[in-house]
């Protein structure tokens, strides 16, 4: 008899559902997108498949610049969750210690969970050593959130994205741009955007380049190969400008990050119009108001 500890990945991996962000002083309050330079509270779900209770189960909580390779010594732990998993039972756990972010890669963060607990059947070293890629594929007590909300914008936007290479090996991919499908509805609630429908008829204008350029300009490639010498780490540019996107709807976007045709990893844009859904809930107050004596009257 053994434990089965499992912390889901996401599809693709980055997009796990099962590690999520509430920012603010409550940790208690609604998840949403974290808040660089305030206290945000990490939580996360690991689920025990097997026939044998652990207790006692710890969950590690880290932070990574995904434009590198991430691994134990690179990325920077946060704190750690604890829980008594009986068979078959799922528990969400909330990291003790605060999370605040910092701004590296033009601010997308990479979150990792990793659990540890008595009688798993397949248990990782604890504590992991130094250099241990974390590598979420192959390990299921490892997940990795790698999600980012960013507003629509009429006029286009730049994002940055850093790609680093060890310090001894020049690294040669290939950036993508990915766009449509949607998210699953656990991930979407863990980014505080419940019932929210993916835009059937959004428009999204984005292009890859090596260097800033101004609005109006041309958005860019759709594929950008890259040679980073080792030991440094090169900036690209994603332009972004959305239209078309209505109320409670958002588009997606990704970054693939290719090497030798091989998926080695990306990020996972979420566009959304909050300006417009802010006027949509403004324009329904007032009749919220005056609905609010009938209610009473009855």
């Amino acid at each position: 008899m053994s434990a089965h500890l499992i912390i889901e990945d996401g599809q693709p991996w980055w997009d796990s559902a099962d590690i999520w962000v509430v920012p603010g002083n409550d940790p208690n309050g609604p998840p949403g997108a974290p808040i660089a330079g305030t206290s945000n509270y990490l939580w996360g779900r690991v689920h025990n498949t097997g026939d044998s209770a652990s207790n006692g189960v710890r969950v590690d909580f880290y932070w990574a610049d995904p434009s590198g390779q991430i691994a134990v010594g690179a990325a920077t732990q946060v704190g750690s969750a604890f829980a008594d998993l009986p068979p078959g039972a799922t528990q969400e756990v909330l990291c003790l210690v605060p999370w605040v972010p910092v701004i590296v890669n033009g601010g997308h963060e990479c979150l990792l969970a990793v659990a540890h607990g008595p009688g798993d059947i397949n248990p990782l070293p604890d504590p992991l050593p130094n250099g241990f890629p974390f590598q979420p594929k192959q390990h299921e007590q490892i997940a990795q959130r790698n999600v980012t909300v960013v507003l629509a914008a009429r006029r286009a936007q730049l994002l940055t994205i850093a790609v680093a290479a060890l310090p001894r090996t020049t690294k040669k991919v290939e950036l993508q741009i990915e766009q449509g499908g949607e998210l699953p509805e656990r991930l979407l609630a863990t980014l505080g955007l419940e019932r929210w429908q993916p835009a059937k008829e959004a428009r999204l204008v984005a292009g890859l380049a090596r260097t800033p350029h101004c609005n109006g300009d041309a958005p860019g490639e759709q594929t950008l190969a890259l040679e980073v010498p080792r030991g440094q780490a090169q900036a690209v540019y994603l332009s972004l400008r959305a239209e078309a996107l209505p109320p409670r709807q958002y588009a997606l976007l990704r970054v693939l990050e290719n090497q030798d045709g091989k998926l080695m990893g990306g990020v996972t844009y979420v566009v959304t119009d909050l300006e417009k859904e802010q006027t949509q809930e403004q324009a329904q107050e007032p009749a919220q108001e005056r609905h609010s004596p009938e209610e009473q009257a009855s």
